[in-house]
């Protein structure tokens, strides 16, 4: 009978790697055939100069139909889905060959197929900094994602901010614990996008005095948050960012009296003439 149930989870077990190596094996599959269109597309400057003035339509459909492809390889959409599952993109950046060809991907990508692409990166993060923890390959995305920051407009900055911090999409009461936001803080990726996106949202904030109330309000909530959690946690286990924005510290002014400001300045680590 023990002999029985030994020999039952066993198998079991067997049937659990095999479904995690087949899962591999198609994700694997999936990130060759697109880095394959990544590599048509890349050429495409080169052979457009070197077409006739008759081919150059045919070829520019070409382009525009492989972005489309990569993109929807990326997502993984299925026929009739109305929105595509976070699982099959988090299964390619689980792999290094595959963060780094979403990288090179997201220039091609138009402004709504490329912000798809950041706000599932961001609400599934921490996954991602756990996976990543080896390679440390996710830093490649944050040149292409910063870029992308600037063809956004406020509300997306906002939502985006409410994905990466784990906050609902409606004003509540913030829980006391927030794994996915310290997971967040303490990876150098995780800050550098978070400190950026706090920059880019505040400049525009402040360069449009029209913003609605109702925005605006969503804004100051995200970033008192944002200042919070960042006073509160540790100074030793907030990751050194990347880079750091240079208007950080008139951004937070808004929001911190001059010793928290000195606080933060000191944990971010920023240099005194940004001051």
């Amino acid at each position: 009978m023990i002999d029985a149930v030994v020999t039952s989870r066993s198998e079991d077990d067997e049937t659990k790697e095999k479904q995690v190596r087949d899962k591999r094996r198609k994700t694997l599959v999936i990130i060759e055939k697109t880095y394959s269109l990544l590599l048509d597309v890349e050429d495409y400057e080169r052979r457009y100069l070197l077409s006739l003035e008759e081919e150059r339509p045919a070829l520019m459909d070409d382009r525009k139909h492989k972005i489309c492809s990569m993109y929807d390889n990326l997502r993984g959409k299925l026929p009739g889905q109305e929105r595509p599952s976070d699982d099959h993109f988090v299964q390619i950046m689980c792999i290094r060959k595959g963060k780094r060809m979403v990288a090179r991907i997201l220039p091609f990508l138009s402004t709504e197929q490329a912000a798809d692409i950041l706000m599932t990166t961001a609400r599934n993060l921490p996954f991602l900094i756990k996976k990543d923890a080896q390679d440390e390959v996710l830093p490649c995305l944050l040149s292409p994602f910063s870029l992308l920051l600037y063809h956004l407009p406020s509300v997306s900055i906002t939502s985006l901010l409410r994905q990466l911090m784990n906050l609902p999409q409606s004003a509540a009461t913030p829980a006391l614990s927030n794994p996915h936001l310290t997971a967040v803080l303490q990876n150098k990726f995780g800050l550098s996008l978070l400190l950026i996106l706090l920059s880019r949202g505040e400049d525009l904030q402040s360069s449009d005095p029209a913003t609605e109330s109702t925005q605006n309000n969503q804004w100051t909530e995200v970033m008192f948050m944002a200042t919070r959690e960042l006073l509160r946690i540790p100074q030793a286990a907030l990751a050194k960012p990347i880079s750091i924005p240079t208007n950080l510290v008139s951004l937070f002014s808004r929001y911190v009296d001059r010793q928290k400001l000195n606080l933060l300045e000191t944990k971010l680590q920023l240099v005194q003439g940004i001051r």
